[in-house]
């Protein structure tokens, strides 16, 4: 290799490989060592498997459909306009929720079966087979603080190793949700996207009905004592038409204690009968806001595993060793020299 004056560098090619030649057993030892270094390193790595599941989410425009809207029409019900909000979560926060603090401590509290084993806490599972490696000593160490969450420093470390292991992506373009789990064990990893995908799907659905749930619980509560408060004045009514004699049957319009009656009887079976209408419109409200989420694709028990990718990682190895002994051979006994003679 030499360097002329407009500070172009050349390569004496014969040189360079006389070089090689009288080098070759460096040569060749430099590669062979960091190839066999390469395949010890992914003999020694453990298998990790994959589990991916895909979810199709339904897309809200905020406006109840054509059904719903004839299914109203019918009980005496409108909706309204819709709103044009829309959905308050977007399917492109569907990752954050998984990557939730939230979502980890319900994870931790799952129940994972092992081939061969029954089923365990996967926090114990997690603990043992990757974090602590058989120790069974270390667990999770979560509090809550006047409301705060507080993880430790070996809990906190082991969460953000998990959010590595599990993803959740949303592709624009399609609109389909992909989650994947990776796991030592072909069941368990196929298991936490399962679960993972379940989570996902309970989470949209509440956030999305949390509103009209809350209504129809609350005129849940106030029918039953509408009802109950119904039943009664009619209960008295009967009554008290009953003990009437019947010389005070001439004279019903004048009877300002059973006109009472009547008045709040009427009212109460008013008030009663548009509590009703509003429960069944809140349950129609949330049947209508519960969103579809279509699994296109379930999570499956892989047969092999994914990582590590031995041939990729011998291979690497091949040529990180191929450049190493390149430069060792060069450098030696200042072989250099020779390769810049022209």
């Amino acid at each position: 290799m030499t360097e002329n004056s407009k500070g172009e560098i050349f390569i004496n090619l014969k040189g360079f490989l006389q070089v090689i030649q009288k080098e070759k057993g460096r040569f060749f030892l430099v590669i062979v060592i960091f190839t066999l270094l390469g395949v010890i390193y992914s003999i020694i790595q453990k298998d990790e498997f994959i589990s991916s599941g895909k979810l199709l989410p339904e897309i809200q425009n905020g406006a109840p459909s054509t059904d719903f809207q004839g299914l109203a029409a019918l009980a005496g019900i409108n909706f309204g306009e819709p709103s044009a909000g829309g959905d308050a979560i977007r399917p492109d926060l569907y990752p954050d929720v998984i990557q939730s603090t939230e979502f980890f401590m319900n994870l931790f509290r799952t129940k994972v079966k092992i081939e061969g084993k029954k089923d365990v806490d996967f926090e114990r599972y997690y603990f043992e087979r990757i974090i602590n490696e058989g120790n069974k000593e270390l667990k999770l160490d979560f509090k809550n603080i006047d409301g705060n969450v507080y993880l430790g420093q070996k809990s906190e470390e082991a969460v953000n190793e998990l959010k590595k292991r599990i993803s959740c992506s949303y592709d624009k373009k399609t609109g389909i949700i992909i989650i994947s789990a990776k796991m030592p064990d072909a069941v368990v990893a196929a298991s936490i996207a399962s679960f993972t995908m379940n989570y996902l799907k309970e989470y949209i659905i509440n956030y999305r009905t949390e509103k009209q749930r809350r209504d129809l619980n609350f005129l849940s509560e106030k029918l039953m004592k509408a009802e109950g408060k119904y039943h009664n004045l009619q209960s008295k009514k009967a009554n008290y038409m009953d003990k009437m004699p019947l010389t005070a049957l001439r004279v019903l319009s004048s009877d300002l204690q059973r006109e009472r009656i009547e008045i709040e009887y009427q009212n109460s079976s008013s008030f009663y009968n548009t509590l009703l209408q509003k429960y069944e419109e809140a349950k129609l409200k949330i049947q209508q806001e519960t969103p579809i989420l279509k699994v296109l694709d379930p999570p499956i028990i892989p047969n092999k595993p994914s990582e590590p990718i031995r041939s990729k990682i011998i291979f690497a190895s091949f040529i990180v060793g191929l450049f190493v002994s390149l430069i060792f051979v060069v450098v030696i006994n200042k072989n250099y020299l020779k390769i810049t003679k022209i």
